[in-house]
């Protein structure tokens, strides 16, 4: 007897796999692609972020997504974020369960090194760790 083929389970095999390579293009440094940056809402006071770091609206801090934070691996990496040719660096602070593995949440200030905080949210970026 022969079974037919289940396309589904093709499908999550494939899905699996690409969200596999983007996390180790991501963590190997190695990526083309682009995502967004979002600011992270700190309030006026500091708050600690999943480093246990304690940080602010002015502080040039990053989080970057759970999926690559890696139980706090990352923790005080420095990763570069480029936006239209400009790139700046930034410290990993925290991590953002909200980003997809391509997205980047930047502190008011870090965000304001490429455009003001009421422009909200940055389209393609890319973003590397450095060290």
């Amino acid at each position: 007897m022969f079974r037919s083929l289940d396309f589904r389970n093709t499908h999550v095999a494939l899905l699996i796999a690409l969200i596999l390579f983007l996390t180790k293009s991501v963590h190997g440094q190695v990526t083309n692609a682009t995502g967004l940056a979002t600011i992270i809402h700190t309030g006026p006071g500091p708050i600690t972020g999943a480093c246990g770091i304690e940080y602010g609206p002015d502080d040039l801090v990053a989080g970057v997504p759970t999926s690559v934070f890696n139980s706090g691996e990352v923790c005080s990496k420095t990763v570069a974020v480029t936006v239209q040719g400009k790139t700046s660096q930034f410290q990993v602070v925290d991590s953002c369960a909200s980003c997809n593995i391509l997205d980047i949440n930047l502190a008011p200030a870090a965000f304001t090194q490429f455009l003001p905080v009421a422009d909200g949210i940055l389209m393609e970026v890319s973003w590397v760790f450095v060290d």
